[in-house]
């Protein structure tokens, strides 16, 4: 009785499933084979964009997805291909794949460049840079994250294809500063400041310059290393510093980027400092007393150049009778 009732069973699903073969496949004479119907587009580009459309106001991403393909295969001529494109990568954007949905955009900037969808397009891909510029600020409180770094990443790459895509713009103006931002959250300072360097060069008349400078500046500051370490980031700061003090002199951030200015001072002083007792240690006396002196007159201000000056006043200067008789012909010279 079990065995009959299985048999059975799978009868009527087969009954079913030829059923509905059945329901999507129909003989055309014209073609004297069969036709899938649901594979078919609409009679026209107009109704089959707007059925896909349809489709994807209702969430019905994949079969609008598919929709697109099916406009792809039998209008690809159509005078409406760049608006399917561009619908490609708004079902892209509703389904949350951001970055595929900016590569459709960028289909539709690469493939129809004459498009009037071309600005849409690109304020599409702007769009998308600020939504994984601003995933990135969210996770970058999440210090336990690995991945919290990610989203800058892939901003980054979004961020470039609309200065590429409308360069010198001031669309482009913002994108070129957020890149730099992008590369600042994730402690690349030097490509930060080579993006924000490109701010300046490329958009000297757009809003972001000076913030360009400030962050230039951050930059070199961020980057610097400690006193037994290569002081050319602390030496860069400093000059940063100057110069966005020189332009902007009534910034109110000038405040806090003098106290910043004073620490890369007596940073560059403390290495300079090292390099003068190293040489004191190996009894190099005179190439140390060039790094006092050095510190007694560029860094008084420092508390490496008070001690500088100390081991000075302590190690006067004695003219022995070889030495004073060059000094002699030197001064004749």
């Amino acid at each position: 009785m079990v065995r009959w009732h299985r048999t059975l069973t799978w009868l009527l699903i087969a009954v079913f499933a030829a059923g509905a073969a059945h329901a999507q496949w129909t003989w055309t004479p014209q073609t004297k084979r069969f036709i899938n119907l649901k594979k078919l587009p609409k009679e026209t580009p107009e109704l089959q964009i707007e059925h896909a459309r349809s489709l994807m106001m209702k969430k019905q991403f994949k079969e609008a997805w598919r929709e697109t393909q099916k406009f792809s295969e039998a209008y690809s001529d159509s005078e409406l291909a760049d608006q399917n494109q561009y619908l490609r990568g708004e079902i892209k954007m509703r389904q949350g794949k951001w970055m595929d949905a900016s590569k459709e955009f960028q289909r539709v900037l690469s493939a129809y460049p004459e498009t009037a969808l071309y600005e849409d397009a690109i304020k599409k891909q702007y769009e998308i840079g600020d939504h994984y510029y601003g995933k990135g600020v969210k996770n970058q409180k999440h210090w336990w994250n690995p991945l919290r770094k990610r989203s800058y990443k892939k901003a980054i790459k979004v961020y470039s294809m609309v200065i590429e895509n409308q360069p010198f713009t001031m669309t482009a103006a913002e994108a070129q500063y957020k890149l730099g931002l992008c590369h600042f959250a994730r402690k690349e300072y030097l490509e930060a400041s080579f993006e924000y360097q490109r701010v300046i060069e490329d958009y000297k008349d757009s809003a972001w310059v000076d913030k360009a400078y400030y962050d230039i500046a951050m930059c070199y500051y961020k980057g610097s290393l400690d006193a037994d370490y290569d002081q050319t980031p602390s030496e860069l700061a400093v000059r940063s510093i100057d110069d966005f003090s020189a332009r902007y002199p009534n910034d109110e951030r000038n405040a806090d980027l003098l106290k910043k200015r004073q620490e890369m001072r007596n940073r560059i002083a403390e290495q300079r400092l090292i390099v003068a007792q190293f040489h004191e240690k190996r009894r190099e006396f005179d190439s140390a007393r060039i790094y006092y002196d050095l510190l007694t007159t560029q860094y008084n201000d420092t508390p490496c150049g008070k001690t500088a000056q100390e081991w000075l006043d302590k190690h006067p200067k004695v003219e022995t009778e070889s030495r004073a008789e060059i000094t002699k012909l030197r001064n004749i010279q």
